[in-house]
């Protein structure tokens, strides 16, 4: 690409965020990044030049564990990322615009290959790899071959994971530089048959072993088991010692998707919920005897709710638990089926009134609907 096509480029990125900022009140984090890859679609490389970048991806969690490098790294000097979450690479683009020297990106799972391709990251965070939009991911393992591929061909950069996740250890397993961190070991759902080889594993509670040696039994660091905030918080902390920042204190509450809220006196706690692992680790935090659920079905939310039947609501048991949403008669028989039977209205509104003022509630919501509730 010529130098010329790569600022004119850049010009005209830079105007269509100004004119998207000023005139039609938007963010403006993807617009000049989209109109710069359509220019001049090898400009990730070019921007990425002399930048010390870190990575965030995974199926859950990548949005708060960002937020919380880049608190960990500030110190260091200027940061660029995307304050909404933009992790495409339309918005990566937009951020590595920023003359900022270092740069932390939180990457869609798809798309990780090519950004760490063009990007050369000194770091990359990956937190887990679970079942997710199963209309647009597809299952597992097809994501972690993408992720080996891509691991195994960026010999200068470092991958820090969650080794207790086998999918995450298969996709760095072939990778130049990996520090693998383990929490004791808990099981996954999907890990029956080893990524690596496909035969079936060994476990014993939340270790594992295959035959082929895939296993997270000798781990580089070890830390207590937590909730899926506090190892995220910890993973964040070792990627930005990594990149000579110090360790700040863990806050598991500040990387939980979750908003207050009050409804006419009734007290809500509304958590985002998206996949079996996001609904599972939130069922856990549930500390109210009052629920509402909220499942929504749209593009972003992944249009197949089979997964619901992959999630253990026992939990719920004698409870008082008030289903909505457009998908609330999917997640009522999932209910039932398990000896709940909740209360079904069509609205959240109405849901809501189902408790009396001064009820402490907690509100599991889809993606579509906990941003509707919390904006």
């Amino acid at each position: 690409m010529s130098k010329i096509r790569f600022r004119v480029a850049l010009i005209l990125a830079n105007f269509a965020g100004l004119i998207s900022r000023k005139v039609l009140r938007k963010s403006g984090e993807t617009i000049p990044g989209y109109v710069l890859l359509r220019i001049a679609p090898g400009s990730l490389g070019i921007l990425s030049h002399g930048k010390k970048i870190a990575l965030v991806s995974a199926t859950n969690g990548k949005t708060s564990t960002t937020k919380s490098l880049v608190r960990a790294i500030s110190n260091l000097g200027n940061v660029s990322t995307s304050a909404s979450g933009s992790n495409l690479a339309r918005g990566a683009a937009t951020v590595l615009m920023n003359n900022a020297h270092t740069a932390v990106l939180e990457v869609d799972e798809l798309h990780l290959p090519g950004i760490i391709a063009e990007t050369n990251p000194q770091v990359v965070l990956l937190l887990n790899l679970t079942r997710d939009q199963l209309h647009r991911m597809h299952e597992v393992k097809r994501v972690g071959d993408r992720w080996h591929e891509a691991a195994t061909n960026a010999p200068e950069t470092t991958f820090i994971i969650d080794v207790d996740d086998p999918f995450l250890n298969y996709a760095t397993k072939d990778a130049a530089k990996v520090v693998k961190i383990s929490f004791g070991g808990r099981r996954h759902p999907d890990g029956a048959v080893c990524p690596s080889c496909g035969a079936y594993m060994n476990w014993r509670g939340g270790i594992y072993d295959c035959s082929c040696g895939l296993t997270n039994k000798n781990p580089d660091q070890l830390f207590s088991d937590g909730s899926a905030a506090y190892r995220n918080a910890t993973l964040a902390n070792i990627a930005a010692e990594l990149m000579g920042a110090k360790a700040i204190p863990v806050d598991e509450k500040a990387l939980e998707r979750s908003v207050p809220k009050e409804f006419d006196g009734v007290s809500a706690t509304i958590r985002l919920t998206k996949n079996p692992a996001s609904w599972t680790e939130a069922l856990r935090g549930v500390d109210s005897d009052d629920v509402v659920l909220v499942v929504n079905a749209r593009e972003v939310d992944g249009i197949d709710t089979s997964w619901l039947w992959d999630v253990s609501f026992a939990s719920l048991k004698g409870k008082r638990v008030v289903v909505t949403g457009e998908r609330a008669l999917d997640i009522a028989y999932r209910l039932h089926v398990e000896g709940i039977e909740p209360e079904i209205v069509d609205t959240f509104d109405k849901a809501i009134k189902k408790f009396s003022k001064g009820s402490k509630v907690s509100v599991l919501a889809a993606y579509t609907a906990f941003f509707g509730l919390v904006k």
